[in-house]
Protein backbone atom coordinates (compact mmCIF):
# COMPACT_ATOMS: atom_id res chain seq x y z
CA UNK A 1 0.00 0.00 0.00
CA UNK A 2 1.66 3.24 -0.87
CA UNK A 3 1.81 6.62 0.51
CA UNK A 4 -1.00 7.76 -2.03
CA UNK A 5 -3.28 5.02 -1.07
CA UNK A 6 -3.03 6.01 2.19
CA UNK A 7 -4.28 9.29 0.80
CA UNK A 8 -6.92 7.62 -1.21
CA UNK A 9 -8.47 6.08 2.51
CA UNK A 10 -8.56 9.88 4.05
CA UNK A 11 -10.09 11.56 1.42
CA UNK A 12 -13.12 9.01 1.00
CA UNK A 13 -12.88 8.39 4.90
CA UNK A 14 -13.47 12.13 4.82
CA UNK A 15 -15.96 12.32 2.43
CA UNK A 16 -17.95 9.01 3.40
CA UNK A 17 -18.49 10.56 6.88
CA UNK A 18 -19.31 14.46 5.44
CA UNK A 19 -21.67 12.78 2.89
CA UNK A 20 -23.76 10.77 5.47
CA UNK A 21 -23.79 13.07 8.03
CA UNK A 22 -25.34 15.44 6.18
CA UNK A 23 -27.81 13.32 4.90
CA UNK A 24 -28.98 12.08 8.16
CA UNK A 25 -28.81 15.54 9.73
CA UNK A 26 -31.76 16.83 7.13
CA UNK A 27 -33.27 13.87 7.64
CA UNK A 28 -33.49 14.07 11.32
CA UNK A 29 -34.30 17.82 11.26
CA UNK A 30 -37.08 17.67 9.28
CA UNK A 31 -38.54 14.24 11.19
CA UNK A 32 -38.18 15.81 15.04
CA UNK A 33 -40.47 19.10 13.10
CA UNK A 34 -37.44 21.09 14.37
CA UNK A 35 -37.34 19.77 18.37
CA UNK A 36 -34.00 18.93 17.90
CA UNK A 37 -32.08 20.50 15.68
CA UNK A 38 -28.32 19.38 14.41
CA UNK A 39 -26.67 21.97 11.87
CA UNK A 40 -22.98 23.68 11.34
CA UNK A 41 -21.75 26.75 13.17
CA UNK A 42 -18.21 26.73 14.17
CA UNK A 43 -17.41 28.95 17.44
CA UNK A 44 -14.30 29.79 18.86
CA UNK A 45 -13.69 29.13 22.91
CA UNK A 46 -15.34 27.06 25.12
CA UNK A 47 -18.55 28.42 25.03
CA UNK A 48 -21.23 30.24 22.58
CA UNK A 49 -23.21 33.36 24.52
CA UNK A 50 -26.41 34.60 23.55
CA UNK A 51 -27.80 37.56 25.10
CA UNK A 52 -31.40 38.63 24.87
CA UNK A 53 -33.68 40.67 26.87
CA UNK A 54 -35.79 39.38 29.67
CA UNK A 55 -39.11 39.62 30.44
CA UNK A 56 -40.15 42.07 32.93
CA UNK A 57 -42.44 40.55 35.34
CA UNK A 58 -45.26 42.63 36.92
CA UNK A 59 -44.63 45.45 34.00
CA UNK A 60 -48.07 46.54 34.70
CA UNK A 61 -49.13 47.87 38.19
CA UNK A 62 -52.51 49.21 39.73
CA UNK A 63 -51.75 52.67 40.41
CA UNK A 64 -53.87 54.72 43.55
CA UNK A 65 -54.57 58.01 41.86
CA UNK A 66 -55.29 60.02 45.32
CA UNK A 67 -52.22 57.87 47.11
CA UNK A 68 -48.56 58.90 47.33
CA UNK A 69 -45.16 57.02 48.61
CA UNK A 70 -42.29 54.99 47.04
CA UNK A 71 -42.46 52.33 44.33
CA UNK A 72 -40.40 49.23 44.56
CA UNK A 73 -38.82 49.32 40.87
CA UNK A 74 -38.17 46.68 38.48
CA UNK A 75 -35.24 45.77 36.39
CA UNK A 76 -34.55 45.09 32.81
CA UNK A 77 -32.36 42.25 32.58
CA UNK A 78 -30.08 40.87 30.17
CA UNK A 79 -30.18 37.27 30.20
CA UNK A 80 -27.08 35.18 28.69
CA UNK A 81 -27.95 31.19 27.16
CA UNK A 82 -25.17 29.32 26.98
CA UNK A 83 -23.86 26.30 24.71
CA UNK A 84 -20.98 24.17 25.64
CA UNK A 85 -18.36 22.72 23.46
CA UNK A 86 -18.00 19.01 23.85
CA UNK A 87 -15.18 17.09 22.54
CA UNK A 88 -15.25 13.80 20.86
CA UNK A 89 -13.38 11.56 19.98
CA UNK A 90 -12.70 7.53 18.50
CA UNK A 91 -9.94 4.77 20.13
CA UNK A 92 -7.33 3.96 17.83
CA UNK A 93 -9.02 1.48 14.96
CA UNK A 94 -6.60 -0.96 13.84
CA UNK A 95 -6.48 -1.47 9.86
CA UNK A 96 -3.70 -3.40 8.87
CA UNK A 97 -2.00 -2.85 5.22
CA UNK A 98 -2.26 -6.70 4.87
CA UNK A 99 -5.96 -6.56 5.00
CA UNK A 100 -6.58 -5.12 2.45
CA UNK A 101 -4.03 -6.95 0.14
CA UNK A 102 -5.00 -10.24 1.42
CA UNK A 103 -8.58 -9.71 0.21
CA UNK A 104 -6.70 -7.77 -2.63
CA UNK A 105 -9.66 -4.89 -1.85
CA UNK A 106 -9.10 -0.87 -2.48
CA UNK A 107 -8.23 1.00 0.37
CA UNK A 108 -11.16 3.34 -0.49
CA UNK A 109 -13.25 0.34 0.50
CA UNK A 110 -11.82 0.64 4.42
CA UNK A 111 -12.20 4.49 4.28
CA UNK A 112 -15.96 4.44 2.95
CA UNK A 113 -16.88 1.49 5.78
CA UNK A 114 -14.85 3.55 8.51
CA UNK A 115 -16.19 7.16 7.61
CA UNK A 116 -19.64 6.28 7.28
CA UNK A 117 -19.96 4.10 10.71
CA UNK A 118 -18.25 6.97 12.17
CA UNK A 119 -21.12 9.14 10.80
CA UNK A 120 -23.74 7.24 12.08
CA UNK A 121 -21.73 6.78 15.65
CA UNK A 122 -21.28 10.58 15.51
CA UNK A 123 -25.23 11.55 15.11
CA UNK A 124 -26.44 8.65 17.71
CA UNK A 125 -23.78 10.64 20.47
CA UNK A 126 -25.44 13.89 19.41
CA UNK A 127 -28.47 12.83 19.89
CA UNK A 128 -28.25 10.74 22.92
CA UNK A 129 -25.90 13.61 24.36
CA UNK A 130 -28.69 16.16 23.77
CA UNK A 131 -31.08 14.17 25.29
CA UNK A 132 -28.80 12.90 28.00
CA UNK A 133 -28.67 17.34 29.18
CA UNK A 134 -32.15 17.52 28.25
CA UNK A 135 -33.45 15.45 30.83
CA UNK A 136 -30.85 16.51 33.57
CA UNK A 137 -32.02 20.58 33.16
CA UNK A 138 -35.68 19.82 33.20
CA UNK A 139 -35.69 17.14 36.00
CA UNK A 140 -35.32 20.29 38.64
CA UNK A 141 -38.17 22.36 37.52
CA UNK A 142 -41.64 21.33 38.62
CA UNK A 143 -42.82 23.33 36.02
CA UNK A 144 -41.88 21.45 33.36
CA UNK A 145 -41.26 18.16 34.38
CA UNK A 146 -44.35 15.44 36.07
CA UNK A 147 -44.03 11.67 36.72
CA UNK A 148 -47.04 10.43 35.36
CA UNK A 149 -45.60 6.90 36.36
CA UNK A 150 -48.25 5.73 38.57
CA UNK A 151 -50.72 5.09 36.08
CA UNK A 152 -50.46 3.49 32.49
CA UNK A 153 -48.48 5.54 29.68
CA UNK A 154 -51.35 6.52 27.03
CA UNK A 155 -52.47 9.88 25.42
CA UNK A 156 -53.34 10.98 28.15
CA UNK A 157 -50.43 11.14 29.40
CA UNK A 158 -48.99 12.79 26.65
CA UNK A 159 -51.89 15.80 27.21
CA UNK A 160 -50.97 15.60 31.34
CA UNK A 161 -47.82 17.02 29.68
CA UNK A 162 -48.65 19.37 27.50
CA UNK A 163 -51.15 21.13 29.39
CA UNK A 164 -47.99 22.60 31.56
CA UNK A 165 -47.78 24.50 28.46
CA UNK A 166 -51.07 25.80 28.95
CA UNK A 167 -52.41 28.23 26.24
CA UNK A 168 -48.69 27.50 23.73
CA UNK A 169 -49.28 24.28 24.11
CA UNK A 170 -49.00 24.17 20.49
CA UNK A 171 -45.23 25.26 20.37
CA UNK A 172 -44.49 21.44 21.46
CA UNK A 173 -43.33 20.30 17.83
CA UNK A 174 -42.67 16.40 19.01
CA UNK A 175 -42.21 13.59 21.74
CA UNK A 176 -39.00 11.69 21.93
CA UNK A 177 -39.42 8.52 23.53
CA UNK A 178 -38.15 4.68 24.01
CA UNK A 179 -39.80 2.45 22.09
CA UNK A 180 -40.91 0.83 25.27
CA UNK A 181 -43.28 4.12 26.24
CA UNK A 182 -44.26 4.19 22.46
CA UNK A 183 -45.71 0.63 22.96
CA UNK A 184 -47.13 1.42 25.90
CA UNK A 185 -49.05 4.38 24.47
CA UNK A 186 -50.11 2.40 21.37
CA UNK A 187 -50.89 -0.75 23.82
CA UNK A 188 -53.31 1.14 25.68
CA UNK A 189 -55.08 2.98 22.82
CA UNK A 190 -55.65 -0.17 20.61
CA UNK A 191 -57.49 -1.79 24.15
CA UNK A 192 -60.41 0.98 23.96
CA UNK A 193 -63.07 -0.58 24.18
CA UNK A 194 -65.19 2.63 23.26
CA UNK A 195 -63.49 2.80 19.11
CA UNK A 196 -61.81 5.84 20.02
CA UNK A 197 -58.69 5.25 18.03
CA UNK A 198 -58.21 3.69 14.49
CA UNK A 199 -55.25 1.46 13.88
CA UNK A 200 -54.85 2.73 10.05
CA UNK A 201 -53.19 5.74 11.53
CA UNK A 202 -50.60 3.98 13.54
CA UNK A 203 -48.10 4.02 10.68
CA UNK A 204 -48.61 8.06 11.11
CA UNK A 205 -47.22 8.04 14.83
CA UNK A 206 -48.32 11.58 15.86
CA UNK A 207 -50.69 12.72 18.70
CA UNK A 208 -54.09 14.26 18.08
CA UNK A 209 -52.34 17.43 17.60
CA UNK A 210 -49.99 16.85 15.24
CA UNK A 211 -47.03 15.98 17.51
CA UNK A 212 -44.49 13.60 15.91
CA UNK A 213 -43.39 10.24 17.69
CA UNK A 214 -39.53 10.10 17.58
CA UNK A 215 -38.29 7.10 18.62
CA UNK A 216 -35.36 6.43 19.73
CA UNK A 217 -34.13 3.45 22.32
CA UNK A 218 -31.72 5.87 23.42
CA UNK A 219 -30.09 5.04 26.83
CA UNK A 220 -30.65 8.78 28.00
CA UNK A 221 -34.45 8.08 27.83
CA UNK A 222 -33.77 5.51 30.71
CA UNK A 223 -34.15 5.96 34.24
CA UNK A 224 -31.04 4.26 35.42
CA UNK A 225 -30.76 5.37 38.71
CA UNK A 226 -33.31 4.60 40.81
CA UNK A 227 -35.63 2.53 38.64
CA UNK A 228 -35.10 1.27 35.24
CA UNK A 229 -38.26 0.33 34.38
CA UNK A 230 -39.47 3.64 34.41
CA UNK A 231 -38.62 5.92 31.04
CA UNK A 232 -38.02 9.32 30.03
CA UNK A 233 -40.72 11.14 27.38
CA UNK A 234 -39.85 14.94 26.37
CA UNK A 235 -41.65 16.72 24.49
CA UNK A 236 -39.99 19.35 23.09
CA UNK A 237 -40.80 23.11 21.17
CA UNK A 238 -39.08 24.44 18.26
CA UNK A 239 -35.32 24.38 18.78
CA UNK A 240 -35.35 23.05 22.10
CA UNK A 241 -31.73 20.85 21.75
CA UNK A 242 -29.53 22.44 19.56
CA UNK A 243 -26.29 20.72 18.28
CA UNK A 244 -23.97 22.25 16.13
CA UNK A 245 -20.65 20.85 14.40
CA UNK A 246 -17.20 23.20 14.47
CA UNK A 247 -16.71 21.42 11.39
CA UNK A 248 -12.92 20.47 12.76
CA UNK A 249 -12.94 16.79 11.81
CA UNK A 250 -9.18 15.48 11.95
CA UNK A 251 -8.17 12.08 11.58
CA UNK A 252 -4.64 10.96 11.93
CA UNK A 253 -3.39 7.32 10.68
CA UNK A 254 0.31 5.46 12.19
CA UNK A 255 1.96 2.85 10.78
CA UNK A 256 4.16 0.99 13.03
CA UNK A 257 6.90 -1.82 12.94
CA UNK A 258 7.57 -4.62 15.18
CA UNK A 259 4.79 -6.80 15.31
CA UNK A 260 4.40 -10.38 13.43
CA UNK A 261 2.81 -8.22 10.82
CA UNK A 262 2.90 -4.08 9.85
CA UNK A 263 0.53 -2.62 12.15
CA UNK A 264 -1.77 0.46 11.21
CA UNK A 265 -4.06 2.47 12.91
CA UNK A 266 -6.60 5.57 12.13
CA UNK A 267 -7.51 7.90 15.20
CA UNK A 268 -9.89 11.15 14.54
CA UNK A 269 -11.12 13.94 17.04
CA UNK A 270 -14.18 16.40 16.44
CA UNK A 271 -16.22 18.61 18.79
CA UNK A 272 -19.76 19.99 18.76
CA UNK A 273 -21.58 22.71 21.00
CA UNK A 274 -24.59 21.68 22.76
CA UNK A 275 -27.65 24.20 24.28
CA UNK A 276 -30.73 23.62 26.17
CA UNK A 277 -33.22 26.39 24.95
CA UNK A 278 -33.70 28.43 27.98
CA UNK A 279 -30.79 27.24 29.98
CA UNK A 280 -27.29 28.51 30.11
CA UNK A 281 -24.52 25.93 31.21
CA UNK A 282 -23.06 27.33 34.52
CA UNK A 283 -19.64 27.94 33.38
CA UNK A 284 -18.31 27.29 36.77
CA UNK A 285 -20.03 24.83 37.77
CA UNK A 286 -19.71 22.45 34.66
CA UNK A 287 -16.28 23.72 33.04
CA UNK A 288 -14.74 23.44 30.26
CA UNK A 289 -14.92 20.66 27.66
CA UNK A 290 -17.33 18.71 29.83
CA UNK A 291 -17.84 14.72 30.55
CA UNK A 292 -21.14 12.63 30.24
CA UNK A 293 -21.51 12.91 33.80
CA UNK A 294 -21.04 16.56 34.08
CA UNK A 295 -23.61 17.26 31.34
CA UNK A 296 -25.58 14.95 33.00
CA UNK A 297 -25.68 17.12 36.25
CA UNK A 298 -29.11 19.07 36.88
CA UNK A 299 -27.02 22.10 38.70
CA UNK A 300 -24.74 22.49 35.51
CA UNK A 301 -27.60 23.36 33.42
CA UNK A 302 -29.20 27.17 35.01
CA UNK A 303 -32.79 28.13 34.03
CA UNK A 304 -32.64 31.56 32.59
CA UNK A 305 -35.65 32.32 30.53
CA UNK A 306 -38.62 34.01 32.84
CA UNK A 307 -41.33 31.84 31.55
CA UNK A 308 -41.15 28.22 31.73
CA UNK A 309 -43.12 28.34 28.35
CA UNK A 310 -40.17 30.04 26.40
CA UNK A 311 -37.92 26.90 27.37
CA UNK A 312 -36.88 23.60 25.64
CA UNK A 313 -40.45 21.70 26.93
CA UNK A 314 -42.03 19.06 29.05
CA UNK A 315 -40.41 15.80 30.56
CA UNK A 316 -42.51 12.97 31.55
CA UNK A 317 -41.55 10.09 33.50
CA UNK A 318 -43.55 7.10 32.48
CA UNK A 319 -43.44 3.75 33.34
Amino acid sequence: MALSDLAVFSEYTYESMTEVLSQQVELFNAASQGGIILRSNPIQGDFSDAAYWGLIDGLVRRRNAYGSGAVTPKTLEHLIDTMVKVAAGTPPVNMPPSQFRWIQRNPEEGGAVYGQQLAKATMADMLNTGLMAYVAALTGEADVFEDISAADTSFSSLLTGAAQFGDRSNDLRAWFMHSKSMFEIFGVALANTEGLFTFGNVAVRQDGFGRAFVVSDSPSLINVTPDPDKYYIAGLTGGGIIVETNDDFDMNMETTNGDENIQRSVQSEWSYNLGIKGYAWDKTSGGKSPNDAALATANNWDRVATSHKDTAGVLLLAK
